[in-house]
């Protein structure tokens, strides 16, 4: 198939690509709260209807929300797309929330702004910018009369920065997802995903007694309690870390050869004054764990630590919360979808055979709760950033153009080239 005209309307219609970035750039979905779902979907889905999909809105029911043990306000609103007409299915998916604003920024988070050839804003790489990218490729297959080789389900959902109960995970609950699936959180370098470690938080609570300082003999100080349960945990840090997931990883400074699970100590809050002993100390870890690993193993060794710690502690008691953001999972990269991912980026980006690297991921995504529901390694995954570059959860986050306009065409070719 001659992709020419389609090609040549992507860089005509550079302006309009930038526009839709800068409009879901503007509208502020940084989670928590996830204030403004319904004002991104409100924003988005008459596109989608007058390209001729049926759109539906779903939204997550309170009772689900509540498991989410962060504050959180208004509706989680998700928005599925969708263009039937009796061809294979694929869903498509983009998340629409965002992390918090963090210092450091030279431009406005929710500007837009473009400066040497690169679009800055809170999630244009990660990944509202996708939301903007299939629009315009939808939209540019309509002008040339292109018609998907698919029945194509766009799905733009709620709070998968924070996990627990995403919206995707509530819609494939729901039998709004199906496989094959092109998620739209990736980047454009020639990496192949093959899957990716879960995450849990754990949180520890050390009670003391707080007294004078002056008189710390009345009292029981829990951060210095809190100490003895550290060493066991960072003992048992040492031990976690050194083990190996079967996946590689993509070379990269410091890193392993292999996935490998990790286990990080991230915020301790204890004590209100210098003079009052601190009564309570709060201990926060993240611990990513590999496939090979199952979730009761992981918290029953945290477990264990904890007691270990605790009879060597003086503490009056010790709590142990486990919330699980999301489970670990297996993609497949030589599934048809994949394949046909690697075709449009050697298309459209010049690639090689040669160039393209199998990798596992360190972070965690809610493609894990679609494998986990649909049983299925059947994901392929691109999307508008770069490793390394567009500083994706921090400050300056941005995208080339270039890249911007490269995605556009990739899912064109994606949506239309024939399948074999």
């Amino acid at each position: 198939m001659d992709y020419t005209r389609a090609f040549a309307l992507v860089e005509a219609q550079e302006d309009r690509l930038i526009e839709r970035l800068r409009l879901v750039i503007g509208i502020d979905t940084t989670v928590p709260p996830g204030e403004n779902y319904g004002k991104l979907v409100g924003l988005v889905e008459p596109e989608f209807q007058r390209l001729g999909f049926t759109t539906t809105r779903v939204v997550i029911p309170p009772e689900k929300i509540a498991q989410i043990p962060l504050p959180l306000s208004g509706e989680r609103v998700n928005l599925v797309a969708r263009l039937n007409n009796g061809k294979p299915p694929l869903s498509v998916y983009a998340h629409m929330d965002v992390v918090p604003i963090e210092e450091g920024w030279d431009f406005d988070p929710f500007g837009g702004e473009i400066k040497d050839g690169r679009i800055y804003g809170r999630g244009v790489a990660d990944m509202k910018g996708a939301i903007a990218s299939v629009l315009t490729a939808l939209d540019i297959m309509h002008q040339c009369g292109l018609e998907p080789v698919w029945d194509l389900n766009i799905l733009l959902c709620t709070d998968e920065e924070i996990g627990v109960y995403p919206g995707l995970y509530h819609l494939a609950l729901e039998g709004y997802v199906t496989a094959p699936m092109l998620c739209l959180e990736g980047t454009q370098d020639p990496v192949l995903r093959l899957g990716s470690n879960g995450s849990v938080d754990v949180t520890i609570t050390v009670t003391g007694r707080s007294c004078h300082s002056g008189s710390n003999y009345l009292g029981i100080n829990a951060l210095e309690e809190a100490v003895p349960i550290m060493v066991e945990l960072l003992e048992l840090k040492r031990r976690v870390e050194a083990r190996r997931s079967s996946l590689p990883l993509a070379p990269a400074p410091g890193a392993p050869s292999h996935l490998r699970p990790m286990f990080n100590l991230d915020i301790i809050q204890a004590g209100v004054k210098s003079n009052i002993v601190p009564g309570s100390c709060t201990l926060v870890i993240n611990r990513r764990f590999i496939p090979e690993e199952s979730i009761e193993d992981v918290k029953a060794e945290i477990l264990e630590a904890v007691e270990r710690g605790k009879a060597k502690s003086r503490a009056i008691g010790v709590e142990v919360e486990f919330m699980q953001n999301y489970p670990a999972y297996y993609q497949s990269a030589d599934h048809p979808g994949a394949r046909r991912l690697v075709e449009a980026l050697k298309l459209v980006q010049g690639y090689r055979d040669e160039d393209f690297v199998r990798t596992g991921s360190g972070g965690s995504t809610d493609m894990a709760f679609v494998a986990q529901v649909l049983n299925t390694d059947e994901i392929a995954t691109v999307g508008l950033g770069r490793l390394g570059e567009s500083r994706a959860h921090g400050a300056n986050e941005s995208i080339r153009l270039s890249d911007a306009k490269a995605h556009v065409k990739e899912l064109i070719y994606y949506f239309t080239a024939p399948l074999a």
